[in-house]
């Protein structure tokens, strides 16, 4: 193996830790949000640093790029709306309800990966789904009762969109990761204003919004955004999507405690905490007992 190739617990562990992280997301949007900026602009305003990153980077290797355009667009278009939908919900519905219908990812991706990718899921991964979907059940039944709206349906739409983005990458991973972050930071900017357009809410900025928005947007775009998207993207060319949707549960976890402790309404009852212990079961489960897949290196 080459020596750039990962083994498949390092590339595990950093879904783990890269996905934990996007479970404070929803505090810099929720920020925004707080200070007049309507719709889903805080999405927009947060992704449009990477886009100046990843398009340059392009632009400076052009010629390394170039052959790889199409297939880095469809997985652009699909990891970034999946994205902006994810933010949209966080913005539209409760932090919880958004985080746990993107979570349903775990299904799809493993269903894809039997019907597309050909993978064999073994008893270990269907006990590890099995366990995720029933902790994100408990959390569900144990919190406050909403009607269903367009937030929630960005939630639901956004982990499909994750799954067929993520099987994309497994099945075609000579694509440069800086070519598909370009197309992904576009499609994230992009989807998020259609997003808030179809909701209905949204204005436009004024110049003085946008001003006070710039040191938000751009220190969580650097400290954040592009590190994690970077990891998740990098790691998914070794995991399966469905082995990558488990793994990322840890947002769930992450959100749970920092939406229970800093918005009230959200606060999470026992119940609730129960099944948050049973998402980082089925990621132990994933992690420890799931035979491990052997990691290969892209050929560039």
């Amino acid at each position: 193996m080459s020596l750039q190739s990962p083994s498949s617990n390092f590339a595990s562990m950093s879904v783990l830790f890269g996905a934990a992280v996007w479970g404070i997301y929803w505090l810099p949007l929720r920020y925004l949000e707080d200070m007049g900026i309507s719709g889903a602009w805080p999405v927009a305003l947060l992704n449009i640093a990477p886009v100046f990153l990843f398009v340059g980077w392009v632009l400076t290797n052009w010629p390394k790029h170039r052959q790889y355009l199409g297939a880095a667009l469809i997985i652009g278009l699909l990891t970034g709306l999946a994205f902006a939908m994810y933010g949209a919900g966080l913005i539209y519905t409760s932090v919880m309800r958004a985080t746990l219908l993107y979570y349903l990812t775990p299904i799809w991706a493993t269903l894809i990966g039997i019907f597309w990718l050909g993978e064999k899921a073994t008893w270990q991964r269907w006990l590890a789904i099995v366990g995720g979907l029933l902790g994100l059940s408990v959390l569900v039944s144990g919190g406050p009762a909403m009607t269903l709206n367009i937030g929630d349906l960005y939630g639901f739409l956004s982990g499909v969109f994750w799954a067929f983005g993520a099987s994309m990458i497994k099945r075609l991973p000579t694509v440069p990761l800086p070519t598909m972050a370009a197309f992904q930071s576009i499609s994230v900017v992009v989807g998020a204003l259609l997003l808030g357009a179809v909701a209905g809410n949204q204005t436009l900025l004024t110049g003085e919004q946008i001003w006070a928005a710039i040191p938000v947007s751009l220190g969580v775009s650097v400290c954040l955004i592009m590190p994690s998207a970077v990891i998740l993207i990098w790691a998914q060319k070794f995991l399966s999507p469905g082995r990558v949707g488990l793994l990322m549960m840890s947002e769930v976890l992450v959100a749970a405690i920092t939406a229970s402790i800093l918005l009230p309404d959200e606060r999470m009852s026992m119940l609730e905490w129960f099944g948050a212990a049973l998402i980082v079961g089925a990621c132990l489960i994933e992690i420890l007992l799931t035979p491990m897949e052997q990691a290969h290196p892209p050929n560039h």
